[in-house]
């Protein structure tokens, strides 16, 4: 099976924005200093716990510990 180029996905990371592409699947960010918080989807979350870092377009759950970028 072939692999994607890495070189693609360097460009999709720098290209998406990741706070887009979550707010595209429902989540409501609301900014927290340079940072955007919301609720999890990867857990019953109650409070803010996914924290958005736009300047380096990754995001971290304080809840599950789950983290990623774009293409994760």
């Amino acid at each position: 099976m072939p692999r994607i180029p890495e070189s693609e996905l360097e460009h999709l990371k720098a290209e998406v924005a990741l706070e887009r592409l979550i707010e595209a699947r429902g989540i409501v960010l609301k900014p927290r200093g340079a940072d955007l918080v919301g609720l999890c989807p990867f857990h019953a979350d109650r409070e803010s716990s996914l924290v958005v870092t736009p300047a380096k377009n990754l995001w971290h759950c304080f809840g599950c510990g789950l983290s990623g970028g774009v293409i994760d």
